[in-house]
């Protein structure tokens, strides 16, 4: 089960052309991002964008929730270049959506009532939804943070 997720998880890397420290300081300089960070460690950190469509993150509305979001991990190439390998994680609400739904089904299933058929097939057509819509806010979050590395210098990368 844990090779299958580490499958369907979004991975990118692309080499930064400065340092580990000349990238904390082009995150932290400009404020003119169109995401926000957080550090946990010197080379690492999480990356979140500042409006989601699927988690209602909008300017002004509050939320409990983070959003779309990635993990960076930082890796020193040589004296003046920084690998950046960009990650997601499976959404805690892909799960809440299957243990919802599969409760639902079997409740229904065990009544033995008229279950209609069509409530089980929302269990693979709603997660597939819901990971598509995800997958293309965190493709647009991943280009945002590779291009604003990128600032006008040439940066290598590829799907991991």
């Amino acid at each position: 089960m844990n090779e299958f997720l580490e499958q369907i998880l979004l991975k990118e890397e692309f080499i930064f052309d400065g340092t580990i420290d000349e990238l904390n300081e082009r995150i932290r300089l400009n404020n003119d991002k169109k995401f926000r960070t957080k550090w946990s460690e010197s080379n690492r950190f999480e990356f979140f964008a500042k409006w989601s469509l699927g988690t209602l993150m909008f300017r002004g509305f509050p939320t409990a929730v983070d959003g779309i979001k990635g993990f960076a991990e930082l890796k020193r190439i040589g004296d003046n270049k920084t690998q950046v390998l960009m990650k997601t994680k499976v959404r805690i609400e892909l799960y809440f959506f299957l243990i919802i739904l599969t409760i639902i089904c079997v409740a229904g299933l065990a009544t033995q009532s008229d279950f209609p058929i069509w409530l089980l097939l929302l269990i693979p057509f709603g997660l597939l939804w819901f990971w598509f819509v995800y997958r293309i806010q965190e493709k647009m979050l991943f280009k945002k943070l590779r291009e604003y590395l990128a600032g006008g210098t040439k940066t290598h990368y590829n799907n991991a």
